[in-house]
């Protein structure tokens, strides 16, 4: 048995044609996944996590003072205001399910994380109709966290 297949010769132009075919599928691909990798770092076209966090790390540059008596005039002693209002205690009012601060409910673990931004403030706890859940809830939650908290019992105008 003698089998013959028959030979194409390969088009000049046909193989031009594939092969930037090719090059453009390649290119696609190394495209989509740079967006994709941009993407999940900060860097790409995604909604992702916005970029004020790197924005902020960034130091303001100041303009260079021309003269000497510039630079003596602009020399200011720092300010000796505290910046934060002094507490002696973090006061909480327990409503119902809800824990009150400054006049703002929270949840729990928003107002767990304000006493932890606080640390060494004691926190003055109120109830005004609290159910027993939340006020052992938050008992339990400041007893977790460390913190030293006064139960004062019923609100106190």
């Amino acid at each position: 048995m003698n089998y013959r297949v028959k030979g194409y010769a390969a088009n000049p132009a046909g193989v031009i044609v594939g092969g930037i075919i090719v090059l453009a599928i390649g290119v696609g691909i190394g495209v989509a996944g740079t967006l994709y990798y941009m993407s999940k770092h900060q860097g790409g076209i995604s909604d992702g996590d916005s970029l004020e966090l790197l924005e902020s790390d960034v130091p303001a540059t100041q303009a260079v003072p021309d003269t000497e008596s510039e630079i003596l005039t602009e020399t200011q002693p720092p300010s000796t205001e505290p910046v934060t209002e002094n507490l002696s205690y973090i006061k909480v009012l327990v409503v119902g399910g809800d824990y009150v601060y400054k006049n703002e409910a929270y949840t729990l673990d928003e107002f767990v994380g304000i006493v932890r931004a606080n640390p060494g403030l004691p926190v003055r706890i109120e109830e005004d109709g609290a159910s027993l859940r939340a006020y052992d809830g938050l008992i339990e939650a400041l007893d977790l966290v460390g913190a030293e908290y006064v139960e004062s019992g019923q609100k106190q105008d």
